[in-house]
This record gives structure tokens, sequence and C-alpha cells, in this order.
């Protein structure tokens, strides 16, 4: 017998049940499938202590649960797993008590685990219209008198969304951004190729037909304005006023300048990153209803864990 398979009658039952019932709720089914995986590994837990039913759960003998996924290697990268991982199998877990409770499945049902300490790094997550914000700040007519004035503006308005594009729309990393090169840009596939990810990994990311619209403005338009008056020529995709690659405290300045103008006094309390944008994207993905696979593979992450922190920030809002 595989090794995954539970043997209780009753944990079978209530493994079944419970995911029809988050099913009901209108879970998502990345949601659903995260769930799965902590609730069987919560219930193999308990076979390995001896426990074949839940009436026979006491306390003490699920809190032991969290410390084992204290000691838990990581299956995928190796060491032990962040506590945002661990809390994320809590929360299934604390969320399969929940429905014991509303099922009346179960007579006796432990309380709730308690979540580790500092248990998420504090993670800001905008908001969709605070997204659409952040493109209309781009778009402020706030012209000057002199021509050139007006075409270099006009020209970093058009970075400004290719750069939305990139960390929004693609959910690139502050650094896969800076070092893209114009050649990374494959148009006509409507795919990001990045060369230099995390621990050195190359992945392709699907870019949407109106970010893409905005990439291929800049790199027609706005970047060539951009070159043409600095008398440079450069293979990186986003530009300065000097004609060279754009720093990431370039870029992260034109953020907060983005921010600045908006009319959202909500979104200029969060002070969001470029990183945020990565979050942002992320979560709004999983809400949608994507697989949680699919999101792995888009954002670049080599361990599954990473990924499943935003299962608890998409709940949460």
């Amino acid at each position: 017998m595989n090794p995954e398979d539970l043997h209780s009658q009753q944990f079978k039952m209530l493994e079944i049940s419970f995911i029809h019932w988050l099913k009901t709720l209108d879970y998502s089914e990345s949601t659903v499938t995260t769930r799965k995986r902590s609730i069987r590994e919560f219930l193999l837990y308990l076979e390995r202590c001896g426990i074949g039913s839940m009436d026979q759960a006491t306390g003490d003998k699920t809190e032991r649960f969290v410390r084992y996924l204290e000691r838990r290697e990581n299956k995928l990268s190796g060491g032990g797993l962040m506590n945002a991982s661990i809390n994320v199998g809590i929360s299934s877990v604390n969320k399969f008590f929940e429905y014991l409770r509303q099922s009346g499945n179960v007579t006796q049902i432990p309380d709730s685990l308690q979540y580790m300490e500092e248990q998420y790094k504090p993670r800001v997550v905008l908001t969709l219209q605070e997204i659409s914000s952040l493109y209309e700040a781009t778009c402020m007519q706030k012209w000057f008198a002199r021509a050139e004035t007006k075409e270099y503006q006009k020209a970093i308005q058009q970075r400004d969304r290719a750069m939305l594009g990139v960390y929004y729309g693609c959910g690139l990393r502050k650094s896969e951004g800076t070092n893209l090169i114009v050649s990374d840009i494959l148009t006509e596939r409507k795919l990001i190729f990045v060369r230099k990810g995390k621990g050195c990994k190359e992945r392709y990311v699907p870019v949407t037909d109106g970010n893409m619209q905005h990439i291929t403005e800049y790199l027609t338009y706005g970047r060539d304005y951009l070159l043409t008056r600095s008398g440079t020529s450069d293979d990186a995709f986003f530009i300065n006023q000097f004609g060279s690659g754009c720093s990431d405290q370039a870029l992260s300045a034109r953020l907060d300048r983005l921010v600045k103008n908006s009319d959202s006094p909500r979104l200029q309390g969060k002070r969001p990153t470029l990183h945020t944008l990565r979050h942002s994207i992320a979560t709004h993905l999983l809400q949608s209803g994507m697989e949680i696979e699919m999101i792995q593979k888009f954002l670049g992450h080599a361990s599954m864990e990473s990924t499943q922190i935003y299962t608890h920030l998409a709940n949460e809002l």
C-alpha cells in the first residue's frame, strides 16, 4: 500500500467530506488543493501516532503536530520549514476543526492550534482598485511649455506603464526586471524571458495583451526617445534619462512618484514597493482561481511551500 494512503475509515470519510465542504463554500481549486495536502499530512501523522479516530485525538496529541512540522524537512529544498509554511498547515488543521464543529460528525474536537510567533512577515498587498490607481497615475497630464520637455515626460510615462506591466503584470522580482534586455521581450510570443532569476534559473513569463501593449509602446517610442535624447546606445530594457540601464533605486523612485500622484490615500498609506507588486499579482491570481502549481511556475519559486504563503494572504483579504 502507498505510505501516503490513509488506513482509518473514519479519516478517509472525514477527508472526503471536508474537501466537499470547502468546495460548497466556493473556495478556489488552489486553496482546496492546499488544504487537502495539509490535512492528509495531519491525518497520516495521527495514524503514525497510533490514532485511528478523531475521538482519540486529544489536545496534547494534536498540538504535537506543530512540533512535528517544526522538525520536518522541507521536501523540495531541504532544511527546515519557514514559520509561514508551518502556519499554512496550522491554518488548514484549524479549518478542519471548524468543519468538524459545524458538521457534528465528531463528539470531541480538539482546540484550535496556536500559530507560530511572527507567523508571517508583514506583506503589503494592493487591491485591484489600487493597481488601477497606479496605472491612472501614469497618464496624468502635467505638461510643461517646452516641446522637448513634453516628449521627455511622455517617454517617462510610457516607461512607468511598462514598469507596472513587468513588476505587477509579470510578477518579476526587482533584480529580474532591472536585468532585462531588449531581446528578452518576445513580443510575438507574448512572453518575457527571465535570464537571471533567483538561483540563476531561467523561465518564460506570459504577458497579457494589455501589458504587452504598454511594454511595446515604451519599447518602440519612449525608450527610443530616451536613447536618441542622450545620444547613447544600450541593450537594457529600462533606460534612464542618460541613456543607460535603470537601477532598481531609480525604478523604485518612479513607483513612489506614482503612489504620491495617485488619488488614493489608502494606497499612499501602504507605501508599496516593487516587490509589493509581485505579492499583489500572486494573490490576485490565486483569488481568480489559478492553480497554485501554475502560480509557482509563474513566480519562479523553487518550492511549492514558498507559493503557499499566498494562500493565507488570499484567504485574509
